[in-house]
């Protein structure tokens, strides 16, 4: 690993014009505990549904008829959220955060990291059309077990990673065709310090290495993760960098974010200067890693998940999970280059909900961020929130 020779900034904290926020409050039917924030697919009149309007679908943890996760649909300003489907025992519980979606719309692929044939979680197909859910895969121990993270779609085929079981019981690179079959294993975790452990967050695809890649918040070289990578075939696997209190120790659940500038961006969970955290840069050409951004008790500490970019490219948006005026976190933008950055949103128990375990996601027209939001609100089993970017911010 070869760290970033940054220069050092003065990070200024910028005045806000007043973002605007609609709060949908779960009440446990409707949801319970969303730990990500939902995607959204730009309106397309030509394909058949629902889809002459934006949607966003996301999961939450808990909730629904027996209280053990739903799917739900929003629309990007936070109304007409609707729960689509309820998940049971047969067909997994507890669902491991956002679902993909099919190039056509007409389906969401995702994970729930219990339930199936062997307790340890499946691979869903829900059919947007018909509101059937059909199981793929089950987890089991050898192709590895309890994922957290959500898969993602590279051509005909899903991906993944288990934060469990495998051949050292420290998870798998898994990957499975769309239309289901064996779950084939790419890579079984080995930890120790010349690998990772336990990843909980997604993995990203790089057209331009055509390699996937992803990161973990256990073992490498100083035992706080490290970022990885692997061809689509499973070949030529390797740890790219790993994490050091300079950079950033411990991502827990977010995914890499490949930004316009062909870099890779994202949230340590803690180190950096006040051991709050980090927004981390990795450049996959030559491994260089570093920490543009230190998380303050004044920013929000300890974020949980992926950053998202603003369109223009000159942003980045991030949850943070405690402190922040109100002690419950806060929605950030923060300038790329880590120089300046700006409160869009203090969280607060009481109101909108906080201590956020989501990463920010943004609609197809780079207007609103949405998240969801675990804790607090009116009924104290969480929240989705969408923000309305103030336009200096986007």
């Amino acid at each position: 690993m070869r760290k970033i020779a940054l220069i050092t900034l003065a990070v200024v904290s910028l005045p806000l014009q007043a973002a605007t926020v609609n709060i949908k409050t779960l009440n446990g039917l409707n949801g319970n505990a969303p730990t990500s924030a939902p995607t959204c697919v730009p309106a397309d009149a030509s394909i058949p549904g629902i889809y002459g309007q934006e949607w966003c679908f996301g999961t939450t943890y808990l909730g629904g008829t027996i209280n053990t996760g739903t799917i739900y649909r929003i629309k990007p300003d936070g109304s007409k959220h609707t729960v689509i489907h309820s998940f049971d025992v047969m067909h997994g519980l507890t669902p491991s955060q956002q679902p993909a979606i099919s190039k056509d719309r007409q389906h969401l692929y995702g994970t729930t990291s219990q339930g199936g044939l062997y307790g340890s979680g499946i691979i869903y197909d829900f059919s947007l059309q018909s509101g059937e859910i059909s199981i793929l895969a089950s987890f089991s121990g050898p192709v590895g077990s309890t994922p957290q993270a959500p898969p993602i779609i590279v051509g005909d085929a899903l991906y993944g990673v288990t934060g469990q079981s495998g051949t050292s019981g420290y998870g798998t690179v898994w990957t499975i065709p769309l239309s289901g079959g064996e779950i084939t294993v790419l890579h079984s975790f080995a930890g120790g310090s010349g690998d990772v452990a336990t990843p909980f967050g997604a993995l990203i695809y790089n057209p331009l290495d055509k390699r996937l890649y992803g990161m973990s918040f256990a073992a490498a070289a100083h035992n706080g993760g490290g970022i990885f990578s692997v061809a689509l075939d499973g070949s030529n696997y390797q740890l790219r960098a790993s994490f050091d209190q300079s950079t950033g120790y411990s991502p827990q659940m977010g995914a890499l974010l490949l930004a316009s500038d062909g870099m890779l961006y994202g949230n340590a969970w803690s180190g950096g200067t006040d051991n709050a955290g980090t927004i981390f840069r990795f450049n996959p050409l030559n491994n260089a890693l570093g920490a543009i951004f230190n998380y303050t008790n004044s920013t929000g500490t300890h974020p949980y998940n992926q950053l998202a970019e603003s369109p223009s490219g000159n942003w980045l948006y991030s949850v943070s999970w405690l402190e922040g005026s109100k002690g419950a976190g806060a929605v950030l933008a923060v300038k790329r280059d880590g120089s300046s950055y700006a409160t869009l949103l203090t969280l607060n128990e009481k109101t909108t909900g906080g201590k956020s375990q989501s990463g920010a996601a943004i609609d197809s027209s780079g207007k609103n961020i949405l998240i969801g939001v675990s804790g607090g609100s009116q009924k104290h089993i969480g929240s989705i929130l969408s923000i309305r970017i103030p336009a200096n911010y986007r």
